[in-house]
């Protein structure tokens, strides 16, 4: 289980884990989603900090983000980028795959490298501190990021790879409802960690009530399947299958899906 987890996290992450171990990645689907809690508690503190000593909310956003992209976001970013390259267009499946394998990123990837981390930017900067004391939306900056590695765990299920020697092909095999059970041991543990740090952050009650929990359940989920599903389809149709870019694009998508749908609901709750 050990040998599991690190081995996915070092895959992931571009922090160097110096523990040695046997590298396998059989059971990506459910470590993948459990280690979005890295990326989130990363983030949420870094935002915290940031905020208490500047007091500036857009600085604080932006420093979660830096950070998030900075130590786990960078390499699905890329993803994203190349996805763009190779689908925002017309090409053949054989240029496809070209353009999936070339380090250039083109147009198409400069604009999609771009607006990722400025959506959620925005986003995160519009929702965070909506209301008094800490609300859902407060609690989203802890969680958002498992929502979007909830999407990668969820394509290899039902999607098999474009290529068997490519790295989206070592996480071929997985099963949805491993994936299911990392999204949900992540969130749970999200909002444990979300509690335990609420007196401290806030002197005001916590929002919290029955609407709110499912909430902040339901939308992580609902944005990883949007997200997994877009991908697969896109993939499927283009390549046949997927590939590691995938997996990256659904990653990037999946999270900012996440906070839009945060803010689409804050909205309605406040009017």
């Amino acid at each position: 289980m050990f040998d599991r987890f690190l081995s996915v996290l070092s895959l992931v992450s571009r922090f160097p884990v110096k523990v040695r171990f046997r590298f396998d990645v059989s059971r990506m689907d459910f470590y993948l989603p459990v280690i979005g809690l890295f990326p989130a508690v990363l983030g949420a503190a870094v935002y915290f900090a940031a905020l208490y000593l500047s007091g500036l909310k857009l600085f604080a956003a932006a420093a979660a983000v830096f950070v998030q992209y900075l130590g786990f976001n960078l390499f699905h970013l890329d993803g994203l980028a190349d996805t763009a390259d190779a689908f925002l267009g017309w090409q053949s499946r054989e240029r496809r795959f070209e353009i999936l394998e070339d380090s250039r990123i083109g147009v198409y990837g400069l604009f999609a490298g771009i607006s990722a981390p400025a959506f959620k930017l925005l986003l995160l900067y519009g929702v965070l501190g909506g209301g008094n004391g800490m609300t859902y939306t407060d609690l989203l900056v802890f969680i958002y990021p498992v929502s979007g590695r909830f999407a990668a765990a969820l394509i290899p299920c039902t999607t098999a790879p474009a290529r068997p020697d490519g790295l989206g092909a070592l996480a071929a095999g997985s099963c949805l409802r491993w994936a299911l059970t990392g999204a949900l041991a992540a969130l749970l543990a999200g909002l444990a960690a979300a509690g335990a740090a609420a007196p401290v952050l806030t002197e005001a009650a916590v929002d919290w009530d029955v609407f709110v929990i499912v909430q902040y359940f339901a939308l992580p989920l609902l944005a990883g399947l949007v997200s997994a599903a877009f991908y697969a389809g896109v993939y499927r149709k283009g390549l046949g299958g997927y590939s590691g870019d995938a997996l990256g694009a659904a990653i990037e998508t999946g999270e900012a899906l996440c906070l839009l749908f945060a803010a689409i609901a804050f909205n309605m709750k406040v009017r």
